[in-house]
């Protein structure tokens, strides 16, 4: 019950301060989409709403996003962001309003001492965490030379560390990115006390030919391991990168030598395993390619996974690229169907461009149609801006089963 009447006093503080400042510099936006469903009984199929508010008075920021779906309410977040000269807060509190349980709150302190810059993180979970109420720090430094050739971090954890944490609620009528949650710091990798945890300690060198990046990491128990990643750009004068990756294990007596290819002719991304047997270089498997080509206000795009069974091809949320499913599924990436190997995108904006009207199809081919060409489906959008603080967006979803979705939305920014 304590927590619940958190909730609503820092609404009411928020609203109120909203209220009596309502000639002041507030800014925000909402985004609203609903989806029909023209094949099924309830028509309404999809429901998703984020509102962001905010107001800024002299060096402090205060804000609030509530994000809805079609089961209610589901997230309500509360931040705030204040800079006097070289130091700077920037704070952020999750609530579940269904409960009106905490969940998490993070806060960051900065100073930036340029070219030194100190960053002390504090992170806390609620008591609905598995494991009670848990809270820890992050001390991080970072320097980084004139030119931005070298830089040094050093991140000292205490009871937390950078590894991310996710809130992720369950819903059977939509998929939506609103449905997870995800900060920096997680407060969970120890117990309900301050002690110290490790260090990872980032050394980099950038230079035109090849970067180096050294990662030492020390856990509790004293030294975990060290890793090298170096990449030479464009190898013998032409757009292609190649990446090696070593890691050494003290505790396990481990050398792991992992490298890869990438290549960024025109707009070329070819996604690529080194296949090995024990310490030997046996060939490179080719599980995805990424192509994409833009001109006169016209982008196609092309993404292609030639591997099903391992890989998938996340979300435009997620990046829009062909990663393996085991990947995908531990860090909570949406990703589109499994069987859907090649997706052909494109976006057209009638010059001038900026002008606010853009229309966008995605054709999605599948490995279990049996139609031709593979076909599986198409989304087709159009969007229409006005103005610059509003818009509007219109989409179809036809797939092997006929019309199956109409996609309406809004986006209003102030």
């Amino acid at each position: 019950m304590s927590y619940r009447i958190v909730v609503i006093v820092s609404l009411f503080v928020f609203l109120g301060s909203a209220a009596c400042l309502a000639m002041g510099p507030f800014f925000g936006s909402w985004e609203v989409e609903i989806g029909l469903s023209p094949q099924q009984t309830m028509p309404f199929s999809a429901f998703s709403s984020t509102l962001d508010v905010g107001f800024r008075i002299a060096f402090l920021e205060i804000k609030s996003s509530s994000d809805f779906i079609f089961s209610g309410w589901l997230w309500q977040e509360l931040g705030a962001y204040a800079s006097l000269g070289f130091i700077s807060f920037d704070g952020v509190m999750l609530f579940e309003p269904q409960s009106g349980s905490f969940l998490y709150t993070q806060g960051m302190l900065e100073f930036d001492l340029t070219p030194l810059v100190i960053k002390i993180y504090s992170a806390m979970v609620g008591p609905g965490h598995p494991g009670g109420i848990n809270y820890g720090y992050v001390f991080d430094l970072y320097a980084e030379l004139p030119g931005g050739f070298a830089s040094f971090e050093s991140a000292t954890f205490l009871g937390a560390d950078f590894s991310g944490i996710t809130f992720t609620q369950i819903s059977s009528t939509v998929t939506s990115s609103l449905l997870t949650k995800t900060y920096l710091v997680d407060p969970t990798i120890g117990g309900p006390y301050i002690c110290f945890s490790g260090e990872e300690l980032t050394f980099k060198l950038n230079f035109d030919c090849f970067e180096l990046t050294s990662i030492t990491t020390f856990a509790s128990t004293g030294f975990e391991g060290q890793g090298f990643e170096l990449s030479f750009l464009h190898l013998f004068g032409m757009p292609l990168n190649l990446t090696l990756d070593f890691f050494f294990s003290l505790q396990t007596k481990s050398l792991t030598f992992i490298p890869s290819l990438e290549t960024d002719y025109g707009c070329l991304s070819v996604y690529t395993d080194i296949l090995q047997s024990g310490s030997v270089i046996t060939g490179i498997d080719i599980y995805g390619i990424k192509f994409e080509m833009s001109f006169a206000g016209t982008t196609l795009r092309s993404i292609s996974n030639l591997n099903t069974t391992q890989y998938v091809i996340t979300t435009p949320e997620y990046g829009l690229i062909v990663e393996p499913l085991s990947e995908a599924l531990a860090e909570g990436h949406l990703f589109y169907p499994q069987d859907y190997w090649e997706i052909i995108s494109l976006v057209v904006e009638p010059p001038p461009g900026g002008c606010g009207f853009t229309f966008s199809v995605d054709t999605f081919f599948s490995t279990s149609t049996g139609m031709l060409f593979d076909w599986g489906r198409s989304d087709m959008g159009v969007t229409i801006g006005i103005g610059g603080f509003f818009s509007v967006t219109s989409g179809v979803v036809i797939d092997t089963s006929g019309f199956t979705e109409w996609r309406i939305g809004m986006a209003l920014t102030w």
